[in-house]
């Protein structure tokens, strides 16, 4: 213990306060960075958004309990989006059926089969 001005100082205490803080302002800069560059992978195509968010939120539970309910919250997110595309991909895989209808509701058309007729139909049909 050090004497400063009549008061004394636990030089070991201090160190811990000031080692606390810098980790817990770090962890906290870490985890919104990461919540951040999370979000904008919702929207663009080459980061990915949900992985990186409920990293963000994992980092942030450590020190903060309201973001244990976002962790939680973005984790049933990500589950239903998985669960989402996991029926697209078996829709896609076992086909339709007899309509032509995509998988968000589109009508798909198919021109090749069409053009390669009326291109026959133009060259072999005479006068």
């Amino acid at each position: 213990m050090l004497q400063w001005q009549g008061r004394a100082v636990d030089v070991r205490a201090l160190g811990r306060f000031v080692v606390r803080g810098t980790r817990r302002a770090a962890l906290t800069l870490f985890g919104f960075a990461l919540v951040a560059v999370g979000l904008a992978g919702l929207v663009l195509p080459v980061l990915p958004g949900w992985l990186l968010i409920i990293a963000g939120f994992a980092l942030l539970s450590r020190e903060y309990s309201w973001a244990h309910s976002g962790l939680a919250f973005a984790r049933r997110q990500a589950a239903r989006s998985g669960q989402k595309l996991r029926s697209l991909a078996t829709q896609r895989r076992r086909g339709r059926g007899p309509g032509l209808e995509g998988p968000s509701g589109e009508v798909v058309i198919d021109l090749t089969t069409a053009a390669n007729e009326s291109a026959g139909a133009r060259s072999g049909g005479g006068s």
